[in-house]
């Protein structure tokens, strides 16, 4: 179980991934990119792992075009949030 409670490392990354790969998708669907990159946020005061702070800058990147979106908004405002208090 690479991704039960005691492997809270593998559970973010898997988690930013699936943000990741639905936010490259043509048209994503922004409340299952939020509703994962919101996970994946909430691993990073837990997990400290250089590719675990990339993925969320690059999902938040990616989002931005996507900003006026209210999912997408309240995403933004948690990321700059976490990342300000990191």
């Amino acid at each position: 179980m690479l991704f039960a409670d005691g492997h809270p490392r593998n559970r973010a990354l898997y988690t930013a991934d699936i943000a990741l790969h639905d936010t490259r998708k043509a048209h994503p669907d922004l409340d299952a990119v939020t509703d994962a990159a919101h996970r994946a946020l909430a691993h990073l005061t837990d997990v400290r792992s250089e590719r675990l702070q990339r993925s969320p800058q690059t999902v938040t990147r990616t989002l931005q075009p996507h900003a006026r979106s209210r999912t997408v908004s309240a995403y933004l405002d948690s990321y700059h949030a976490a990342t300000a208090a990191a």
